[in-house]
């Protein structure tokens, strides 16, 4: 383990062989009891970043790789800086960070035969991500599923319009890595009571009581010819389900605050301005921000 950690020797590059070990990590300590190998490394605490993120599948199998290569070794716990982080499910490597809740601390058998690690990013655990998107106010707590679905996709679109990354809805090694690092949003304004704030370009309506976020829910606003006019409002109209005469078509959960210009529930809300002046709200999200506005509820258009 010492060895690996202090990376190849100059003959070794010059014939090709490199590591993805960080630089300055250490070996805190290494205890075989079992047929368990409990590896504890040290390094310095940074913030991550999405190479960091990408090259963990790698670094794992290169301790286990190394680790398994003693014959009594059938399970290897990878720990960093004293926090269990890795090990194998199976022939799948499952990695540990703020997002991802695996139970590492009981170690679990390695397949018989060592298999490759596929090339890519770590894949995203689902619930972690669902969790850590609950803790920063992109989703309520009763949508951890632990399924990939459409609306953990419309919460990943708010997330990453509002740290300003590519808004595609995947959890890539970008992304990933500002999950780990990124705050709840703060609203423009702190002052008491209910208000809303919808953010055009980031595409993202903040629902704001008492000066914090409530929740951020992805939305789209007004296109082209159409944008929606900035500037500061209040909810004057509100109806479950509202027939719009220009366009004859229903709109549920319509809460109005500029004239014809609404905040409603609409199946496709993609990630830039599509809509005649409205702001769209994905499906499942509608009915809580209908409740949460009522008449008088301020609202500010960015």
């Amino acid at each position: 383990m010492r060895a690996l950690l202090a990376g190849p020797t100059a003959a070794e590059r010059a014939a090709g062989v490199d590591t993805s070990l960080p630089a300055r990590t250490t070996l805190a300590s290494l205890r075989i009891r079992a047929g368990t190998a409990t590896v504890n490394l040290s390094r310095p605490r940074t913030a991550s970043t999405a190479f960091d993120v990408s090259l963990r599948p790698a670094r794992a199998a290169q301790i286990v790789y190394t680790l398994t290569a003693i014959p009594t070794v059938e399970h290897v716990l990878i720990r960093v800086n004293g926090v269990d982080r890795a090990t194998f499910l199976g022939s799948t490597l499952a990695l540990k960070s703020p997002l991802d809740k695996h139970d590492l601390s009981k170690p679990i058998t390695l397949p018989a035969q060592p298999r490759r690690v596929p090339k890519g990013h770590a894949a995203a655990d689902p619930r972690g991500v669902q969790k850590r998107l609950v803790s920063l106010g992109y989703l309520p707590a009763e949508a951890v599923t632990g399924a990939w679905n459409a609306r953990t996709s419309h919460a990943i679109l708010a997330f990453q319009g509002w740290q300003r990354l590519t808004r595609d809805g995947i959890v890539g090694p970008q992304t990933l890595a500002a999950l780990e690092n990124a705050a709840p949003p703060r609203p423009t304004s702190t002052l008491g009571g209910r208000r809303v704030e919808v953010y055009r370009e980031k595409g993202v309506t903040l629902l704001v009581a008492d000066g914090k976020v409530v929740r951020a829910v992805h939305s789209s606003s007004g296109m082209n010819g159409y944008t929606t006019p900035s500037g500061t409002f209040s909810i004057f109209r509100k109806e479950r389900n509202s027939w719009s005469v220009p366009y004859q078509v229903w709109l549920p959960y319509a809460s109005y605050f500029n004239g014809g210009i609404a905040f409603h529930a609409y199946p496709d809300v993609p990630a830039r301005p599509v809509s005649h002046g409205c702001v769209r709200l994905p499906v499942p999200e509608a009915p809580f921000a209908y409740s949460f506005m009522s008449m008088g509820t301020r609202v500010t258009v960015f």
